[in-house]
């Protein structure tokens, strides 16, 4: 078996995605992954995967990279053929999604691609510690609030209209128990908009990406901008809802529509400029959004989530 060296994304959707490549390029290859997120790859790790620690100074990605600083292999990485995985806006274009040019630009098949992610045991158990100490009387619905952060300056282009994604939050939310989740830290990342109460926030990075995705194979319904999240319920089969403001439309997440019920809300006129200075009209149809919502959230209430 031929090594491999994948140097891997490091934004936590893109890894998700990259599952699908992983467990593609396993087959024939012994692959040395750098990921700044082991436990995005818990179920593939072993010999013919070795995660790698990279180089980052990214907040987030160095934090988790030091959280599971024991998962990275000890091993030497051998000299191999290396493969970057990137994508660029024409390739998502092109190829009608972010997953089928992340797998173009590594070799990668899009027809076979699986990012599907299990979750084990140990993670629900973390979860429900905490669904314990909340004692929600209603489904959970995981929110991410509109923030921007100072590592990348796409923020402020992608989030969604603010008044307009705190409306449409609003008109659901005495139907769930809120969970508010973000990792705010001042003058690095900070939150934008109308401020939304959750029922609950955790808003300094409590929650580990475990108990995330726990949470979210749990939920009644998850709400949130284009990013990691969208990603996460489809990967787990959790009902989302994603608000789309400027830079990407609804196409560039398509590639996993079929795991899970998703409603994707477009602007008017839904731009894929994939830009920071972009002028992206935002403007959303507001009772026909609203009128979707209210469709879907009746439809996935009568869901059966996992029980804590």
């Amino acid at each position: 078996m031929r090594d491999l060296i994948i140097n891997g994304m490091h934004g936590l959707g893109d890894n998700i995605h990259q599952r699908a490549l992983v467990r593609q390029l396993t087959r024939t290859n012994r692959v040395w992954l750098r990921t700044p997120w082991p436990c995005v790859y818990h179920d593939l790790a072993g010999p013919n995967l070795k995660l790698v620690q990279p180089v980052t100074r990214l907040r987030t990605q160095a934090k988790n990279a030091a959280r599971e600083a024991q998962k990275f292999t000890r091993e030497r990485v051998p000299a191999a053929r290396t493969v970057q995985v990137s994508y660029q806006p024409q390739a998502v274009r092109n190829e009608g999604s972010v997953l089928a040019a992340l797998l173009k630009s590594a070799g990668g098949e899009p027809r076979s691609a699986d990012f599907r992610l299990p979750v084990p045991q140990a993670w629900h158990d973390r979860a429900a510690a905490w669904i314990a100490r909340w004692n929600p009387q209603k489904p959970l619905l995981l929110f991410r609030p509109l923030h921007e952060r100072s590592e990348w300056g796409g923020c402020p282009a992608r989030n969604p209209d603010h008044a307009a994604y705190a409306e449409l939050l609003e008109s659901i939310r005495d139907r769930y128990f809120v969970v508010s989740i973000a990792d705010l830290e001042p003058q690095r990342e900070w939150l934008v908009g109308p401020r939304v109460q959750g029922d609950v926030e955790c808003h300094a990075g409590e929650l580990d990406f475990e108990t995330i995705a726990a949470l979210t194979e749990r939920a009644g319904l998850v709400f949130n901008t284009p990013g990691f999240m969208t990603v996460l319920a489809q990967a787990v089969g959790a009902p989302a809802v994603t608000v789309f403001g400027g830079y990407e439309d609804a196409e560039s997440f398509s590639a996993g529509a079929h795991y899970t019920a998703w409603l994707p809300i477009e602007p008017i006129q839904p731009c894929n400029c994939f830009s920071h200075g972009h002028a992206c009209d935002k403007r959303i149809d507001m009772p026909a959004a609203l009128a979707a919502l209210q469709s879907f959230a009746d439809e996935t209430l009568n869901r059966q989530p996992l029980a804590a």
